[in-house]
């Protein structure tokens, strides 16, 4: 199994404000758009829960299991729209198309 804990911790010292997280999920969301690989929209989004919250606030804050939440961010689920929507919501962010 993959140490990735320093590059987790190198992403989360990177998202301090609300702007650096929004721009994180932008640039995961633009790189979805191009390549159709959902995985880093996803991934985007479990880091933002982790800057801003925890997986078991999001998780009580949704509605959505903590295994439901876990199995997303770990690829084994793919999340529906509505999913990643309500994510984005708790968040306190929405979602805009230019």
């Amino acid at each position: 199994m993959k140490n990735t804990g320093k590059f987790d911790e190198y992403i989360l010292n990177d998202l301090k404000t609300d702007d650096d997280i929004k721009e994180w999920i932008n640039i995961g969301f633009e790189e979805f758009l191009q390549d159709n690989d959902l995985n880093a929209f996803v991934k985007a989004l479990e880091y933002a829960v982790r800057a801003k919250d925890s997986i078991l606030g999001m998780s009580k804050k949704t509605g959505i299991s903590r295994s439901n939440l876990y199995a997303i961010f770990n690829g084994e689920q793919q999340p529906q729209l509505s999913t990643a929507l309500k994510i984005i919501k708790e968040l306190g962010y929405t979602l805009k198309v230019a």
